[in-house]
């Protein structure tokens, strides 16, 4: 029980860290959620609904839905939004559905890309391709502006390491 409360505690402590610099960037707000993603039983062969709550234990393999939501809280349309949002320790980058805009680091958030066309250097070797695994940021970078008053969000997902 102490491993998974850690593993709670962790995630919970990066998340709240996490909406500082996308508020600071503009007169908006950053939120984030985390959830669990569980799936219901297949049918004739095909993958069962998922479905996703706020989760109260975690264990290793648990994949994470994190949405991040940005609130234009000012008086102009927010223009060249971008939210960075790092990986939290405890999870390993699975992917997004929200694709328009989006990159990711594998070098600590100091350059972004297509996970296809990163590579992480090897001790004693040349650098491989970038993997999943290796992702330690996530970004999105908004051309349109976000109308005042109004919000917009993305979702990522992790697997509980």
């Amino acid at each position: 029980m102490i491993g998974k409360s850690w593993t709670i505690m962790t995630l919970a402590a990066v998340l709240a860290i996490a909406p500082q610099s996308a508020a600071a960037q503009s007169t908006g707000v950053l939120a984030t959620k985390a959830e669990l993603e569980k799936s219901g039983p297949s049918v004739d062969g095909r993958e069962g609904e998922k479905t996703y709550s706020t989760p109260d234990v975690v264990v290793p393999g648990d994949r994470i839905r994190l949405t991040l939501t940005f609130t234009n809280n000012g008086a102009a349309p927010a223009a060249g939004v971008n939210l960075t949002n790092p990986i939290p320790e405890a999870l390993a980058f699975d992917g997004t559905s929200d694709t328009a805009g989006f990159a990711v680091s594998v070098d600590g958030g100091k350059s972004f890309g297509a996970l296809a066309a990163l590579t992480v250097a090897a001790p004693g070797s040349a650098p491989r391709p970038a993997t999943a695994a290796d992702v330690t940021h996530v970004r999105w970078l908004w051309p349109d502006a976000v109308p005042a008053g109004q919000s917009r969000s993305v979702a990522f997902f992790g697997r509980v390491r």
